[in-house]
């Protein structure tokens, strides 16, 4: 647990353990911009030693053993916030708890209780003889969606959706970006390991191979695909010569930003029509974006003037060699794109989570 103590509304950010260097430590430096009294409290080490010990590969015995755990993690998490008493105890992700735990945290705090989750809470998977398929959320992901006071998510649609599933409070709050984790680097600081002409970061997925073939396939354009997964899901050829073998994170990836000409975002199932964070993390490290076409993406960041858009894998192609051709274009919306991606920082997503939650 880290936290700071300079004063207004306190704040408990609960995050799971295994979210260690992601979205829930920017909000942190978020809230300390603001100088509020904010910590970082991580949720379910009982079940990360478990995972280390027991892996995923376990299944069924594996979902069991977690859940035996779960009471204690849950009162060690209460007991935790009883002390702290925050004004605000906001859970990104951690949709583990149960409704118990909700319940005693807001007895014995007194505190509101916000949650924000970054993927889609209603896509849970599916369980196939001992293991579980597909689905970033918890099955218990409706409870916190039920449980929160104020429940924030980055999409249209899932506001709609969660105010249909019994959500108390629901507000529309797009990520953001973090310049210290995704910083803008001179083009001389970067390896010649992480550069090239058109550049994909992202784990793989259907949709994403399907897209991305299209440009792999493209004569005289040097291509690098980062992210995981691609070695054991990619079928395409020209894909798996063109990733790089790893994924990239932090400052790396803000290098890889600064090394290539272009960079697709590609948006994954939950989050089509709308955007995810790498919408904001590439024009933050003053990256040129080509974006899937979405209409809440577009509102961002306007087409034409803050990134450009496709709608198909042939217009992808198009207006990749269009890009490549024409620099100045790259460097103009590139620059746009930067700015409108630095009035959307964590510290400004801090500021209007407080505001939806207590009116600070």
């Amino acid at each position: 647990m880290t936290g700071t103590g300079r004063g207004g509304p306190r704040v408990a950010v609960v995050t799971q353990h295994r979210d260690a260097g992601g979205m829930s430590e920017s909000v942190v430096r978020g809230f300390e911009a603001l100088g509020v009294d904010v910590t970082l409290v991580r949720y379910g080490g009982l079940t990360r030693e478990l995972r280390r010990y027991g892996g995923r590969a376990s299944g069924l015995i594996y979902d069991v053993a977690t859940e035996a755990v779960r009471p204690l993690s849950d009162a060690l998490l209460v007991r935790e916030l009883a002390r702290l008493k925050p004004d605000l105890a906001l859970f990104i992700k951690t949709d583990e708890l149960t409704a118990a735990a909700y319940r005693a945290i807001k007895l014995v705090t007194k505190a509101r209780v916000a949650a924000f989750h970054p993927d889609d809470p209603f896509n849970t998977g599916r369980r196939v003889l001992l293991k579980r398929r597909g689905g970033p959320a918890h099955r218990r992901a409706g409870v916190q969606l039920r449980q929160a006071d104020v429940y924030l998510t980055w999409s249209e649609d899932l506001v709609r959706r969660a105010r249909a599933a019994g959500a108390r409070e629901v507000h529309y709050v797009p990520f953001a970006c973090d310049p210290e984790l995704h910083p803008r680097v001179e083009p001389s600081e970067v390896p010649d390991e992480l550069k090239a002409e058109v550049v994909f970061i992202g784990t793989w997925d259907p949709d994403r191979e399907r897209w991305l073939a299209a440009l792999a396939a493209l004569d005289g354009v040097d291509f690098a695909l980062w992210g995981w997964s691609w070695d054991t899901h990619c079928k395409d050829p020209a894909l798996l010569k063109a990733w790089r073998r790893r994924a990239l994170m932090g400052r790396e990836m803000s290098q890889a930003v600064a090394g290539g000409a272009v960079h697709v975002n590609i948006l994954r199932a939950q989050n089509k029509h709308a955007h995810n964070m790498r919408t904001f993390e590439i024009p933050c490290a003053g990256g040129f974006m080509l974006h899937e076409r979405s209409a809440e993406a577009a509102a961002l960041f306007p087409v034409g003037e803050a990134c450009d858009d496709f709608a198909t894998p042939e217009e992808l192609c198009v207006k990749v060699r269009r890009y490549l051709a024409d620099p100045a274009a790259r460097a103009r919306i590139a620059e746009a794109g930067y700015r409108v991606a630095r009035s959307h920082t964590y510290t400004d997503w801090a500021e209007r989570v407080l505001t939806l939650t207590l009116g600070a």
